[in-house]
């Protein structure tokens, strides 16, 4: 039995060579997407997602942990490192920053508004 996704036939259970396919395919769209202003990219992605879901939904749990751990291992693969965006950058202000932050509103609320009443 064969289950067609975006044009790619797929056996049941699906083949490891077929879904790297398929994502390196996804991946692809991806890249000419990104330069086309009339489409939204998360519209785009969550639309390939959901014809992945609709053809694991059908799969044993098994083959669906199988199938997505295939399928996301090689987009993260292929995947291009953010030069604007690294990843340490992600991880929020540090905690020296923000209590510098509170030590500079409360020496401006001291010499503004506290020293002034008093």
């Amino acid at each position: 039995m064969t289950t067609s996704i975006d044009g790619f036939e797929f056996d049941v259970p699906p083949q490891a060579n077929q879904i790297i396919a398929l994502a390196q395919f996804h991946r692809k769209q991806l890249d000419e997407a990104i330069f086309h202003q009339e489409i939204h990219l998360g519209d785009y992605c969550l639309a390939q997602r959901k014809r992945v879901y609709d053809f694991t939904r059908n799969l044993p749990q098994d083959m669906k942990n199988s199938f997505y751990r295939i399928y996301d291992g090689e987009l993260r693969r292929i995947a291009d490192d953010d030069d604007l965006h690294p990843a340490h950058a992600e991880s929020g202000v540090s905690l020296f920053a923000v209590f510098l932050a509170l030590i500079i509103i409360a020496l401006i609320l001291y010499f503004a508004v506290i020293r002034a009443i008093v």
